[in-house]
């Protein structure tokens, strides 16, 4: 293989697959915890996954690329080591089986690390934004949502899920059942979810699920040993297929301007992203700000982010961790409200 066309070292590549197991797996996916420890002591594996474009997290893009193989193929002798395959139990995967695979699918894994990005549409992430939408848009007609890198806007269906707080509180109805731990704090209040008007999302790749290759990249994003969400992304893609969601392509401030103000200024608007500012530059980060803090002069709207705490340093004083702030304005007022803290999978929420 040539050598790394960016300009990571295999050193640094193989931190990122250290920090994924330590940090992300370990107490949440026992296959990728064992194989993102032996990934980041391969030589091979570290130069194969360093081919990953730029800004994307090198771990989720590689391990994805390699599932999507799988799923394509599952009759592929590494496939039997994936649960989401065989739906059978499995903890470990042989490095030796998962070397060969990569090297005589070497070619096919380079031009997913370059063509694909990780766009995870991690459903759960649902259980904070449907109270929160309905909580603010209680006497609303119906909100309109625009999603700022929806990829194939499966969160914005969220008024088609059912959701179980704490094995406790039930909310809704539908075949994709979202599941979350309050820790701290109480959910909004609200007496129903939240109707809505349009769904419309902006995304550098927008994935078109009625293309079976696009949704079979969302399932192979989902970790193979996570079977319950496994077969959750496979309901709520076909529920996505029925709904109207529009996804546009996009990646520019302008487009960003244009999108949110296709929606009348009359309309209710709630404007988010999840985890997705990580993506750009400080200085894109601020421009994205300031058009926001534009377009809010002369319309009303919410604009929800749930990013690391470090997106928000310029902003609040925020503790380590994925954070839930609001920005409300109103008659060209803004406000700014930090709402609680989440993990990347909106396993549990602290409610503040």
């Amino acid at each position: 293989m040539t050598q790394p066309s960016s300009q990571r070292s295999l050193a640094t590549v193989s931190s990122l697959f250290q920090n994924f197991a330590e940090r992300e797996c370990i107490n949440v996916s026992p296959l990728y915890y064992q194989l993102a420890i032996e990934v980041a002591q391969n030589q091979y594996l570290l130069q194969l996954a360093s081919k990953a474009r730029t800004r994307q997290p090198i771990p989720n893009l590689f391990f994805g690329a390699v599932h999507f193989l799988l799923l394509s193929e599952p009759t592929l002798a590494l496939a039997q080591y994936y649960p989401s395959i065989t739906k059978g139990l499995s903890s470990r995967i042989p490095i030796a089986a998962f070397l060969d695979f990569c090297k005589s699918k070497e070619a096919e894994l380079i031009e997913l690390l370059q063509t694909r990005i990780v766009q995870t549409n991690a459903l759960n992430r649902t259980a904070y934004l449907m109270p929160i939408a309905s909580s603010r848009f209680r006497d609303s007609e119906g909100v309109n949502l625009v999603d700022i890198g929806s990829s194939s806007g499966l969160t914005m269906n969220f008024d088609q899920y059912r959701y179980n707080y704490n094995d406790k509180i039930e909310i809704g109805e539908g075949r994709v059942q979202i599941k979350s731990s309050i820790l701290a704090g109480k959910l909004p209040t609200f007496e129903k979810v939240v109707k809505i008007k349009r769904k419309i999302g902006i995304d550098q790749n927008p994935l078109d699920l009625k293309v079976p290759d696009n949704a079979i990249w969302l399932q192979a994003l989902i970790w193979p040993d996570l079977l319950e969400r496994f077969a959750r992304m496979e309901a709520a893609i076909e529920e996505a297929r029925a709904a109207n969601i529009s996804v546009l392509a996009g990646s520019q401030l302008e487009d960003f301007r244009a999108l949110i103000n296709s929606v009348p200024k009359e309309e209710s608007l709630l404007v988010y992203h999840t985890h997705v500012l990580y993506q750009f530059s400080p200085a894109e980060r601020l421009a994205f700000r300031e058009l926001m803090n534009d377009i809010g002069t002369s319309r009303n709207l919410l604009y929800l982010a749930v990013e690391g705490h470090s997106i928000f340093d310029d902003i609040l004083p925020l503790s380590i961790g994925i954070q839930i702030v609001l920005t409300t304005y109103q008659a060209g007022i803004k406000t700014v409200e930090h709402l609680g803290t989440t993990d990347g999978h909106a396993t549990w929420i602290r409610w503040r």
